[in-house]
């Protein structure tokens, strides 16, 4: 079975591409062909490059990967790029036609030491949604669940279809019926909302076998599972704690879904979402 990567970042040496000053964290590099290296014996043939927050609106690293990626057959990548919101036209074309197919948000309160340095914020999609919808471009929204009963308004609106990242990014440990989360599938069956199956390790504190986060992965299949990704979040750029094994992080997506899910999750809703 193929497989879609809905969710991976490339990371240049500092001393080749420059980080966001505001940055909360610095990662280590890891380029296209790591990541080919690692994900291609899992069987994954495409990917979703992520736009880190580390390089702000700066895509330099993003679109050097992606053009690398055409002489690396049979590779074929997607981006995801972050953009202010008097970007001007002439960008936003030059990002699509490069291979982007989404444009990167962050929604957290204030304060809240998730929302790195480097992010856009929430209230540039108001200017950037019609521009997104002309070009067929998606919102990825970067966000925690539990605010998404005071969004959903919003989201139920939507003019572009909008995918949330990391399963919500909400504890593990509140389990699968608190608020947020049933406002989560809720927008899953109801509105252009899609979710990433990735990030397991941002979300758990059982790692490595992230057992509390199983239930979490099953009230979303059972909310919609056509409007589920999966991803790796690969070279899991977490600030802190033990990086997870990419395979074991397949293995689980294998062991917590139905096989008659599998291809849908891992390879049918991706092709028709980033246009594979």
């Amino acid at each position: 079975m193929a497989f879609i990567d809905s969710h991976c970042h490339v990371i240049a040496p500092l001393d080749l591409a420059p980080m966001a000053p505001q940055r909360t964290y610095t990662p280590e590099p890891a380029d296209i062909t790591q990541w080919r290296d690692t994900l291609a014996p899992l069987g994954v043939s495409h990917g979703v490059l992520v736009q880190p927050s580390v390089y702000g609106t700066d895509h330099r690293v993003l679109l050097a990967a992606l053009a690398q990626a055409q002489a690396l057959a049979p590779l074929t990548l997607a981006g995801i790029a972050a953009v202010d919101a008097d970007v001007g036209d002439a960008e936003l074309d030059r990002l699509q036609a490069a291979g982007v197919r989404g444009i990167r948000l962050s929604h957290f309160e204030p304060g809240d030491p998730r929302d790195r340095g480097g992010f856009v914020r929430w209230p540039a999609f108001e200017a950037l949604e019609p521009r997104l919808a002309e070009r067929g471009l998606h919102l990825q929204l970067f966000t925690d669940s539990r605010l998404l009963p005071g969004l959903a308004p919003r989201l139920q609106r939507s003019r572009v279809p909008v995918v949330i990242d990391h399963m919500g990014r909400a504890p593990a440990a509140l389990g699968a019926r608190h608020a947020g989360l049933r406002t989560l599938a809720a927008l899953m069956r109801d509105a252009p909302v899609w979710v990433k199956l990735s990030g397991i390790a941002n979300i758990s504190d059982a790692g490595p076998d992230h057992a509390d986060a199983r239930a979490v992965h099953e009230a979303l299949l059972a909310a919609a599972p056509e409007r589920l990704l999966w991803g790796s979040d690969w070279p899991h750029t977490r600030p802190g704690g033990v990086k997870p094994s990419t395979a074991a992080l397949m293995d689980l997506f294998i062991a917590w879904t139905p096989a008659a899910l599998r291809a849908r999750i891992g390879w049918d809703n991706g092709r028709a979402l980033f246009g594979f």
